[in-house]
């Protein structure tokens, strides 16, 4: 417990006042001191009553880079005073958490902008409560802790690349749901429209209908599975990393849209995903780290996305690009994002062979390979590209 600046004014008016009562006569005291003590004395005793508040923490669903988060926070104390709430905020994320409110149940808000991928821990909260006077003020840490999901980047494709994705996911292309076969636990990824909501409601616990598969022997449904291999950890800069989560999350989004399951593989953890749960493999993405692919030795998947200390570089079979030359040009103009810019002044200017990044490091386009990709475009799809194809980022 301590006196707040309104506190500190009280006692040194009543301090000064005794002085003048002890010079000047008793009137002083009758006037201002008495006063002033029975004040600070009912602070003290009022503010000392109160106990430690709760305080529950609302999140709002994972999103990308560049949006903003409202959260929500409930204080509430054993009767309604006063507080200043200041949520402690981690570097990924930006903004003002500092709320004035009556801790008497109610919520208030705070936005944050979403900044850094990666899985970000809110809290604890400090709480400053006040006596009715504001004379006073005990303050609580409160251990109240939640993580927010921030996803990778995602960039709609060239027409180029979303044939190549197209093609390579054919084999899936036709997925669709089996008959009904029973109830299965929830995991991470289900869609919420297969959540049993009886069953869960009356066993306590989350369960979801599973659906067989609906493959037969002359169409088995196979899973496009996409790998992630990252250089060594004291040689691949963290931009890298972000880099390698985005591109496979933009191809990932890309083959869930059209249909296919996919299969995103690492040195550490598979995550398989259909049409419907990009969730699991976005959550997945958000956490990358290089500890998590920099020893991965798998050679037998469809695409890989290979992050060096130069450049990102994505392979669909024989053929290899860079990612940057992947993305849809009509979206790079339209997004307000470094990143994105640097990837519009390469596709625009593809004799440039390398581009000085923020943190002094160079991208490297292989111009070689992606006109090998241009060149095999008509072997890949004998359609064109409608605008269809220049799909959005999906997600729930």
């Amino acid at each position: 417990m301590r006196p707040t600046r309104r506190g500190y004014m009280i006692t040194l008016i009543c301090l000064t006042a005794f002085s003048a009562g002890i010079m000047y006569g008793p009137r002083a005291l009758d006037a201002v001191v008495i006063p002033g003590v029975v004040a600070l004395l009912a602070s003290i005793i009022d503010v000392g009553r109160v106990s430690e508040p709760s305080i529950e923490r609302t999140l709002p669903p994972p999103a990308e880079p560049g949006t903003k988060a409202q959260i929500t926070l409930t204080i509430e104390a054993d009767r309604p005073v006063p507080v200043k709430a200041i949520d402690t905020v981690p570097s990924g994320l930006t903004g003002t958490s500092v709320i004035e409110t009556i801790a008497d149940g109610t919520n208030v808000e705070y936005e944050l902008n979403r900044r850094d991928r990666g899985c970000h821990v809110i809290g604890p909260v400090t709480v400053r409560l006040r006596d009715r006077l504001g004379l006073f003020e005990r303050v609580f840490v409160i251990d109240n802790t939640d993580s927010i999901t921030v996803f990778p980047d995602m960039y709609p494709l060239t027409p180029i690349a979303v044939d190549a994705v197209q093609n390579t996911a054919a084999p899936t292309a036709g997925a669709q749901r089996g008959s009904f076969e029973g109830l299965q636990e929830y995991t991470r990824g289900d869609a919420l429209r297969d959540v049993h909501w009886k069953a869960s409601a009356r066993y306590d616990e989350l369960f979801t209908r599973d659906f067989g598969s609906a493959a037969s022997e002359n169409n088995q449904i196979d899973a496009l599975t996409i790998t992630i291999n990252i250089g060594r950890q004291d040689r691949v800069p963290s931009e890298f990393v972000d880099a390698a989560a985005t591109a496979a999350a933009s191809i990932c989004v890309e083959a869930l849209s059209r249909g296919a399951a996919i299969q995103l593989q690492t040195a550490t953890e598979s995550v398989t995903a259909v049409a419907g749960s990009e969730h699991s493999v976005l959550e997945y993405l958000a956490e990358l780290s290089v500890s998590s692919t920099s020893q991965n030795t798998i050679t037998n998947a469809d695409i890989h996305v290979t992050a060096s200390t130069e450049s990102v570089s994505v392979s669909f079979g024989e053929h290899t690009v860079d990612f940057v030359d992947l993305l849809s040009i009509e979206n790079v103009e339209s997004q307000d994002n470094e990143a994105v810019s640097i990837a519009a002044n390469m596709i625009d200017n593809p004799k440039a062979q390398t581009l000085d990044h923020n943190h002094d490091s160079n991208i490297t386009v292989d111009t070689d390979a992606y006109s090998d990709v241009r060149s095999e475009s008509s072997n890949i799809s004998s359609e064109p590209p409608s605008d269809d194809s220049k799909t959005q980022s999906k997600y729930t």
